[in-house]
């Protein structure tokens, strides 16, 4: 946590517990909608090229040849996702045919820069290949033990129980222990000096997500009660809690997903973190 991350009241966005984790794309290697040159209209011709494939079923995959430039052949299994995406078959292979073309081009024209973008490419797709494969395989491979052992171990009534929490804030250690004493009294004007630990929302904060750890001493106070005084970086701290509430716990049913995932990326970045160390790796 830096320190512009840790000023006391600055607002908090509410936490809201989840397991899941940053989804993972596939990477167009080449955007079709840059192809206007090739595509004209919205309703494009159809060169007689792509008139001869328009024929056929496009649901399916195979390595069935479907055009050949200069003895290149373009199989079925190249379109992939661009046959099933809803566009006429003879439009996707059309489209393609130019792409080809331009590609070879590009390969001929700039040898040097065509062979670094085939690498970049190449290490693109067989990253994207990989992390999607190997990630749908370790899902498979979560049982329901597992989930239920992740769910004991980790979704606990204690964090989903928030707390509603003022501060006061000061740089004199006479200052702070003379408001604390007030406080205690349950002095008006010492009370009104009082700021909302978390401006945003209702002002309820679970305890995890408390600046300078403090959910750890909120998690051991009641409703009412002020704390001791507490030294942070910035300054001297008293806190107290205004009230408290616990949420319901989601139901391991309703988190089953999340923690598949959960644990499969938790395999998977072992297995990265292991291959990373076994290999030479040299900078520069």
């Amino acid at each position: 946590m830096n320190e512009s991350d840790n000023k006391v009241g600055m607002p908090f966005a509410k936490q809201k517990l989840t397991l899941g984790v940053a989804a993972l794309g596939l990477v167009g290697l080449v955007s079709w909608a840059g192809w206007t040159a090739f595509q004209g209209s919205s309703s494009p011709s159809v060169s007689p090229v792509a008139s001869a494939f328009a024929a056929g079923d496009s649901s399916g995959q195979s390595d069935r040849q479907v055009a050949s430039i200069n003895g290149m052949k373009i199989t079925e299994m190249e379109l992939g996702g661009m046959l099933q995406s809803g566009v006429d078959r003879a439009i996707v292979i059309d489209r393609y045919i130019n792409k080809v073309v331009a590609a070879e081009r590009g390969r001929e024209m700039y040898v040097e820069e065509a062979k670094a973008a085939l690498r970049a490419a190449e290490r693109e797709v067989l990253s994207t290949l990989y992390t999607t494969k190997r990630m749908d395989e370790l899902r498979k491979a979560v049982s329901d033990d597992d989930v239920k052992a992740y769910y004991d171990a980790n979704v606990l009534d204690q964090n989903f129980q928030q707390w509603k929490v003022s501060y006061y804030l000061s740089n004199d250690q006479n200052d702070v222990q003379q408001t604390l004493d007030k406080l205690r009294k349950g002095d008006k004007d010492a009370l009104d000096q009082l700021k909302p630990l978390v401006e945003q929302g209702d002002g309820y904060s679970v305890a995890q997500a408390m600046p300078y750890n403090l959910g750890r001493v909120v998690s051991k106070m009641k409703k009412g009660e002020f704390s001791e005084v507490l030294r942070l970086r910035n300054g001297l701290l008293v806190l107290k809690i205004e009230d408290s509430k616990q949420l319901k716990k989601p139901t391991l049913e309703e988190l089953k997903q999340d923690i598949v995932q959960a644990l499969a990326l938790e395999k998977f970045n072992a297995e990265l973190e292991q291959a990373r160390r076994q290999a030479k790796v040299e900078l520069g």
